[in-house]
Formats: C-alpha cells, sequence, structure tokens
C-alpha cells in the first residue's frame, strides 16, 4: 500500500444466478484482507514467508485510487490522469494504452 502498510489479501468471484431462464447472472469479486500482523492465524498464509518483503506482489486500492502508474493490470487512469490510446503505437508494456503524460511526440 502506498502508506507502507502490508496486508495478506486472498480473493475469488462469486456468479448467482437470478431470475427465470435465460436470465443473466451476477459475478462479484470477493477479496479478503488482513493486517500481515495477523496473517500467521489464517490456514491462506499457510507456507507464505510473511515476513519476504520481495515476495509481496503490490497492490493498490483501485485503480482509480492507485497511483502505482507502472502496474501492468491498470484498468483505468488515476483520478485526475487521462489516457492516450492509439490503435497504431506500441506502449512495450501489458497495456495497450499509455497516459497523456507518458506520450513521446
Amino acid at each position: 500500500m502506498p502508506d507502507g502498510q502490508r496486508y495478506l489479501w486472498t480473493a475469488r468471484t462469486v456468479t448467482r444466478h437470478g431470475g427465470g431462464w435465460g436470465a443473466p447472472g451476477k459475478t462479484f469479486a470477493i477479496g479478503l484482507g488482513c493486517e500481515i500482523r495477523h496473517a500467521s492465524r489464517l490456514v491462506y498464509s499457510d507456507g507464505l514467508d510473511l515476513d519476504n518483503r520481495a515476495a509481496a506482489t503490490p497492490i493498490g486500492m483501485g485503480c482509480r485510487a492507485c497511483e502505482r502508474l507502472d502496474c501492468t493490470q491498470r484498468a483505468m487512469p488515476p483520478v485526475g490522469r487521462t489516457l492516450a490510446v492509439d490503435e497504431n503505437e506500441n506502449t512495450g508494456s501489458f497495456v495497450p494504452y499509455a497516459r497523456q503524460d507518458e506520450r513521446t511526440g
């Protein structure tokens, strides 16, 4: 997290089918986390080296609030920034766009 706090997170998706035949279902992403100091009490931490900071995967609080601009999973720009989408330009990253402030030429 930006403030240096560390958490153990686990997540999964849950799909609920409702209504009658052919009615669309809804899929939700559920995340559960706790501060790393409590993580050893969770079964999900079995086999994890909780003291190894290098083993952690940095995550943010959601794309709109997260300032981690090098994130390969970014789905939208942080608040106050725009994306520069150009189908003819290779950004050299996982995501097919660049931020407006990092475009070349």
